[in-house]
């Protein structure tokens, strides 16, 4: 989705992805990213990275008026 300018990495400094939470069988959740930035961006349209399996918190992905959304 970056490719495609729908997709936007932010704040790399509290960011964190399920890659770097290490080669476990499971992977721990974390998040650094504020809440308020969050829901902004998810009032506007955008989904959050944060919320998937595989979490990519840094990662937004505009998505307004698709199904699901």
């Amino acid at each position: 989705m970056h490719g495609y300018a729908a997709a936007i990495d932010l704040n790399l400094k509290v960011s964190d992805h399920w890659l770097w939470a290490g080669k476990g069988k499971t992977i721990p959740w974390k998040n650094r990213m504020p809440r308020e930035i969050v829901d902004i961006l998810e009032r506007h349209g955008f989904i959050w990275g944060g919320k998937r399996c595989h979490y990519d918190t840094m990662h937004f992905e505009y998505r307004a008026g698709l199904p699901g959304k």
